[in-house]
């Protein structure tokens, strides 16, 4: 199998199926580039336009048996320029919390120390939500970070409500408790 590279990109998602990791070698080698390109045209970070496409190669693999792609390159694509939809939403959703964090400050106090408490809460949050389960966070973030309905949100995952919102209770819960430190 040295001749991969001469492989169609149907033979090669046929190899990758199969759990063959010089396929995954050669899908990499193929587009990692182009894609990791576009990522970094559009949202300017060399590290944050690494992180979506490793991700979504890290989905690949990890999806590599179930995985029903008709076009490998338009797959790769959609995928990208989703990712990057997503990172730019969370940046202004981030910025919209900053803007009504900064409102609220006294004004007699460091700005140093608001922005290191901002971090420091941040960070909190941030760890917090990412030791959710996998379905609560995501269901938090689609509710708290991106802003949708709980009727959007069952659709998009094929929930029910009611499930819908046991997982935003349970993750306020954990919110929470994690961040009762900063009250």
């Amino acid at each position: 199998m040295s001749n991969l590279h001469l492989y169609t990109d149907e033979q090669l998602l046929h190899a990758l199926r199969e759990g063959d990791k010089n396929a995954f070698e050669e899908i990499f080698k193929r587009y990692w580039n182009r894609f990791y390109t576009l990522a970094r045209t559009k949202i300017q970070s060399h590290e944050e336009a690494e992180e979506i496409v490793q991700a979504i190669f890290f989905s690949i693999w990890e999806k590599r048996e179930t995985l029903a792609i008709a076009n490998l390159s338009y797959y790769i694509q959609t995928a990208v320029k989703n990712r990057v939809i997503n990172h730019i939403r969370h940046q202004i959703t981030q910025r919209k919390y900053w803007e009504y964090y900064k409102q609220f400050i006294p004004s007699q106090r460091p700005l140093t120390q608001d922005v290191v408490e901002f971090d420091d809460l941040n960070d909190a949050v941030t760890i917090a939500v990412n030791s959710l389960p996998e379905k609560s966070r995501q269901v938090f973030k689609l509710s708290r970070l991106e802003g949708r309905s709980t009727a959007e949100i069952a659709n998009h995952l094929k929930l029910s409500e009611k499930a819908i919102e046991y997982h935003l209770t349970k993750s306020l819960k954990h919110l929470r408790l994690h961040l009762k430190d900063f009250s």
